[in-house]
């Protein structure tokens, strides 16, 4: 995990939860056949446990409801493939056991010998090779592709080697000596309850039915190796190459100007002013930030305007009416601003979301003279343009991305990339490259309290208010697509905000750099 640049902190916590149990489960195996020899179960005991545990956990997981976002991909659309991904995952475990994490108990009717059991380690290992390869080839031709390092494809081929490197040695060059030539197998099956008796007795029948299981384990070998070599090939070809996406120029206002080259503007409720003065004293400890102008918008109707801006240190403080949050302010910012909008300005809200890892990620990306956007929230999200959606629960249901897209240059897109939390920075050029009847026309369904974003059908029953809006969500979703950056390569290289990096990545990996910047990059 050193070099992956796309760690999550549930990922990280699941992980290392998982492999605690494994070596748990591992340990406690080994430590039962060691006091009880003669008490294991079989192999489709264990695996019926084990499969019978995930059963009694999905069962849990449902009678005591996980939260919304974890259940919103069991829809309709995506129940039959996972169903028919438990299902086939249970299977394989009852039958075979699992490939990943292999039982260890060895079954009654398994061929007894070392080599066997080589053999069977090294069968494992293929199969995980050929599985990394067809899933690298998959994700690697999606649209918002995967990526692996030189790094961690190395290290994975080492730990196999480290794992299987004896075995290969074993079954291959340190052969027992009775294993001379394709009869390798006589003293085996001759010893063997397999075959029946009359069959001892005929060798030429006995030479004749190994010779052509050899045969056919042969061919099969084969045809495995050819199929994982081509595999591997075009998995090392498809993530090492550099994918072409369609790209389109965004509309830019080159011609707009500013005397204030850098805006701060924080979207204030109720928050803490030592926690904004906090906020605003780490942005302008940043040498890139240190002129930067700060306008806080406040949407508390009790709060003292002066005793705000005295405590914040804010260069100007407004006043708002509690409606749509903080995208309303933005709006509203954006369309009463048009003509005095700062050459760049910071969209925050006084509560930055994930403070640890946001202000070196801004830090590091964030550039005073090219910087055209950057999003500063969740990064690499990207949903279909006929049905765009994420695993939040969140869904376009009346099209609008697609419909906004067209009417900001005309044109169609497979993809959106979405924007997180509501934080991010923009150039005046890119906020007036676009139609402002836009950005008007969304701000009025944010206040409008008879606009379709407040009423049925499209609220289906669910909470709503002027204060907190449900249309909120699309609008946290859709910063990407008005300021035109939605290209693929920014979607898949853009690191995490817990990594912070990308291996021979650079900051032209998480932004979009306006057309006559690009060449400074």
């Amino acid at each position: 995990m050193f070099m992956e640049y796309r760690l999550l902190v549930p990922n990280l916590v699941a992980s290392v939860l998982a492999m605690l149990s494994i070596g748990t489960a591992s340990a406690l195996s080994k430590l039962a056949a060691k006091r009880y020899p003669g008490d294991l179960p079989r192999q489709g005991m264990a695996a019926g446990w084990i499969v019978g545990m995930g059963a009694l956990i999905t069962v849990v997981s449902v009678a005591i409801g996980l939260p919304n976002e974890h259940w919103s991909a069991l829809d309709a659309d995506n129940l039959l493939l996972h169903l028919l991904n438990a299902f086939s995952t249970a299977a394989a475990m009852l039958i075979a056991g699992s490939i990943l994490f292999p039982l260890g108990i060895q079954s009654e009717n398994q061929l007894p010998g070392a080599g066997f059991a080589a053999t069977q380690r090294l069968r494992n290992v293929s199969a995980l090779l050929m599985m990394i390869a067809i899933i690298g080839c998959y994700s690697a031709l999606t649209l918002r592709r995967s990526y692996t390092s030189w790094y961690q494809l190395c290290c994975f081929l080492l730990a196999i080697l480290c794992v299987s490197g004896n075995d290969i040695y074993d079954v291959i060059w340190n052969r027992p000596r009775d294993y001379k030539d394709i009869h390798e197998g006589y003293s085996l099956v001759a010893n063997s309850p397999v075959l029946p008796p009359d069959s001892r007795e005929e060798p030429n029948l006995v030479d004749l039915q190994i010779r052509g299981d050899f045969e056919s384990r042969g061919l099969r070998s084969s045809m495995s190796s050819v199929a994982l070599v081509i595999l591997w090939t075009a998995f090392l070809s498809f993530n090492f190459g550099q994918r072409q996406y369609p790209r389109t120029e965004p509309l830019l206002d080159l011609k707009y100007q500013n005397a204030n080259p850098l805006e701060v503007v924080i979207s204030m409720y109720k928050e803490r002013t030592e926690d904004v003065a906090a906020l605003i004293s780490n942005l302008e400890s940043m040498p890139q930030m240190a002129d930067a102008h700060v306008t806080i918008y406040l949407k508390n109707s009790e709060a003292d305007e002066e005793k705000v801006k005295q405590e914040t240190n804010a260069q100007e403080v407004i006043r708002l009416p509690n409606v749509g949050r903080e995208a309303e302010t933005y709006l509203n910012h954006i369309v009463n601003r048009w003509d005095s909008l700062a050459e760049r300005t910071v969209f925050l809200q006084a509560d930055v979301h994930n403070p640890r890892e946001f202000y070196p990620f801004f830090e590091q990306y964030f550039r005073v003279n090219q910087t055209g956007f950057l999003n500063l929230g969740w990064v690499g999200k990207i949903c279909n343009a006929d049905n765009c959606g994420d695993r939040y629960g969140w869904q376009d249901e009346t099209s609008l991305f697609p419909e906004i897209q067209s009417r900001i240059d005309h044109s169609t897109r497979d993809g959106f990339l979405l924007s997180y939390k509501g934080q991010f920075v923009v150039t005046a050029a890119r906020i007036r490259g676009i139609d402002k009847a836009i950005y008007d026309d969304l701000r009025q369904l944010l206040v409008d309290e008879n606009s379709w974003a407040h009423t049925e059908p499209y609220l289906q029953g669910r909470q709503d208010s002027m204060s907190q809006p449900f249309f909120g969500y699309t609008m946290e979703r859709i910063w990407n697509l008005l300021f035109q950056c939605s290209d693929m390569d920014v979607a898949w290289r853009c690191p995490t905000l817990l990594s912070g990096r990308r291996p021979g990545g650079s900051i032209a990996d998480c932004q979009c750099f306006d057309m006559r910047l690009m060449d400074d990059v």
